[in-house]
């Protein structure tokens, strides 16, 4: 889908603003414009549309504007990722007591995942860096591709829609939308995801989704070294005690 339909477009460039905003306590036209790209009467269009709605306040012509505490209620659905999070912590850790390879679970964060949880402290085999608290790309990392790859259509395509809109350079794939098709095609038919490939890299792993009614609500995954079995080898091995997990934590919310 080369073309963004018509609906779609405004929404995804009212958060844009939205995002731009919510890094600064107030922002003029003019940093808003050059932080998001968008023409200045766009911008204004969808201000004068977030004023209405009580998200945006202008503070002035000069200063700019600011977001409102009613902001804080799109942040609702944190509270029941916390609940994800805390459903998930004794099915990981049985996982590593049992296979000994660290685990970990991400709940979806805007245009990336936020790792939640992690038993690295609890792994006899884990050397690699700590990504606990840290914001993971959805396109490049496993947890972030085990997620979008189970999203309906129509959502998938909406969070597709805000990276082509991004200047991250970790969005710049979405941009060539063959290879997300492919991506998303080879990670439905084997039920798991692994993260791109980095030259030099010790540690291996994989990722599947954990469902809740048909659709993706976080990701787990499981690292180890790629010096000791092949991806094959590891989805033989894990990918049914992964998935089983993953249910659990679903059920246990």
């Amino acid at each position: 889908m080369n073309e963004k339909t018509p609906e779609i477009q405004p929404i995804i460039r009212a958060l844009q603003v939205l995002e731009a905003l919510n890094l600064h306590t107030v922002m003029p036209l003019a940093a808003l414009h050059e932080a998001t790209g968008l023409p200045k009467s766009t911008l204004v269009r969808l201000l004068d549309t977030l004023i209405a709605g009580g998200y945006v306040v202008r503070v002035s012509r000069n200063v700019g504007y600011a977001v409102t505490e009613r902001v804080l209620q799109l942040a609702g659905g944190f509270r029941h990722a916390d609940r994800i999070v805390e459903a998930s912590r004794p099915f990981l850790s049985a996982m590593t007591a049992q296979h000994k390879w660290p685990m970990a679970i991400a709940t979806p964060d805007g245009d990336v995942m936020l790792v939640r949880n992690s038993t690295r402290a609890e792994s006899p085999f884990a050397t690699d860096k700590d990504f606990l608290g840290r914001r993971v790309s959805m396109l490049l990392s496993a947890l972030g591709r085990a997620y979008i790859a189970f999203l309906d259509a129509e959502e998938r395509e909406t969070l597709l829609s805000l990276m082509r809109n991004s200047r991250a350079r970790r969005n710049a794939m979405a941009k060539d939308e063959r290879a997300v098709a492919r991506m998303i095609s080879h990670i439905q038919t084997r039920g798991y995801a692994t993260a791109v490939a980095v030259p030099g890299e010790l540690h291996a792993g994989f990722a599947v989704p954990v469902m809740d009614q048909g659709r993706p609500i976080a990701a787990i995954t499981l690292r180890y070294y790629g010096a000791v079995m092949t991806e094959d080898d590891a989805a033989k091995r894990f990918l049914g005690p992964m998935q089983d997990t993953a249910k659990a934590i679903a059920a246990g919310i």
